[in-house]
């Protein structure tokens, strides 16, 4: 683990690597992804395995609205 993802660790308590690696049975049997990624050179790059572009939009909005609820939660 380089020092960007210790740093990662810390702050969310885990990792890129951990993360991926404790979702990917779920991403595996998922029918749709859409992957919204953020690197370092502040370059949003969005990656999707739904044939459906209206499918991947209205995924991106439920996502929006339960990161805003999470929020609110917390």
């Amino acid at each position: 683990m380089d020092l960007s993802e210790a740093r990662r660790k810390k702050t969310r308590g885990m990792s890129n690597e951990e993360f991926l690696n404790t979702y990917t049975s779920a991403f595996l049997e998922s029918e749709s992804l859409v992957v919204i990624s953020f690197d370092q050179n502040n370059v949003i790059r969005t990656f999707q395995s739904s044939d459906s572009q209206l499918t991947a939009l209205g995924m991106i909005e439920v996502a929006k609205q339960q990161i805003i609820d999470d929020m609110a939660d917390a």
